[in-house]
């Protein structure tokens, strides 16, 4: 009886380590936290903030790869934005994306005016 009980145990135990094993190394999308890594500008875009540029706002860069999870997640992360009906002045909303120090960022084009005072 004990070595039956062994058996089954030891079967168990191959059965646990099989199963994790087993389990592809696949990643989720990326998170609020990793959404911003990049390796070069071309792993970057620029997405609307909650208030976009033809709301008051600005824009934001991330990669590529997160911006369906960026959109999904709209609606909690600016649930208590209001946003204006006016063209922004920001400088996000003439500009491009690139990658700097492994991080997505926003990058104004050469020539245009700093953005206003408090933004």
């Amino acid at each position: 009886m004990i070595r039956t009980l062994l058996v089954a145990g030891s079967v168990v135990i191959a059965i646990a380590c099989g199963s994790s094993a087993s389990k592809p190394d696949v990643k989720g999308p990326p998170n609020a936290t990793d959404r911003d890594s990049c390796t070069n500008a071309d792993d970057c875009t620029l997405v609307e903030a909650c208030c976009g540029c033809t709301a008051g706002g600005k824009r934001v860069a991330i990669r590529k790869d997160a911006v369906a999870e960026y959109d999904a997640t709209r609606r909690e992360r600016c649930g208590d934005s209001t946003c204006t009906q006016v063209m922004s002045t920001h400088s996000s909303c003439n500009a491009e994306a690139t990658c700097e120090a492994n991080h997505c960022k926003v990058m104004a084009h050469l020539g245009d005016d700093p953005p206003p005072a408090g933004e």
